[in-house]
């Protein structure tokens, strides 16, 4: 148990962190309907890579039909 005052001095010090910067220091950020266009077309080639990548693993070899 001697571990717990140096967990209540590490708890205390990390109280007056300032994470969030004020109005000068941050951008606006995107409009709802970019960011939906943004990450869907991420997405979107996220899954046609998928796609692509398991269709090369995937192929069989060039042997002629009997």
């Amino acid at each position: 148990m001697r571990w717990w005052p140096g967990l209540l001095a590490v708890a205390l010090a990390a109280a007056p962190a300032w994470a969030d910067h004020s109005a000068g220091l941050r951008s606006e950020g995107w409009s709802p309907l970019t960011a939906a266009l943004v990450f869907g077309g991420l997405a979107l080639l996220a899954g046609a890579v998928v796609v692509i990548v398991f269709a090369i693993l995937t192929r069989r070899g060039d042997t002629p039909p009997e």
